[in-house]
């Protein structure tokens, strides 16, 4: 699998699973998840498995405008290597129910929650997010 970026995909309004894995043991090329859309309202289940997704917060953003979106798999991927990436990724997503198979947790959810008022108190959350994304700049 040698895709290294996603276009177009916008026009996909009834696509509901997107399967963007490498295959086997190789990772595809793809570095950023630019190219999602909010006009993607049906997606609920994205596999980014074996990727070269490396930078967390910047790419996380990129799919927050899916609104269906329920399953994510962000394994073998640089960014699952990131300290706590489970609860930044339902701060940012928080219809997510699942990630890498997994079902969040109600003490992952209130991690995230805290996480997200503590951040908030201390004044890190981005005032220029109006779709109110969580994480800071």
């Amino acid at each position: 699998n040698m895709i290294a970026q996603i276009a177009d995909l916008d026009k996909c309004i009834a696509l509901k699973i997107l399967h963007l894995r490498g295959n086997g043991e190789t990772t595809n090329q793809l570095e950023t998840l630019d190219g999602f859309s909010k006009n993607m309202v049906a997606l609920q289940y994205l596999n980014l498995r074996g990727t070269k997704i490396s930078a967390l917060k910047p790419e996380i953003k990129k799919i927050k405008c899916l609104p269906m979106l329920r399953g994510l798999i962000l394994k073998d991927t640089p960014v699952a290597k990131e300290e706590e990436y489970r609860i930044e990724v339902i701060m940012n997503i928080r219809n997510l129910e699942r990630l890498d198979k997994d079902i969040f947790t109600d003490e992952e959810r209130q991690e995230a929650q805290e996480l997200y008022r503590q951040r908030e108190e201390e004044g890190k959350l981005s005032e220029n997010n109006p779709d109110g994304a969580m994480f800071l700049d």
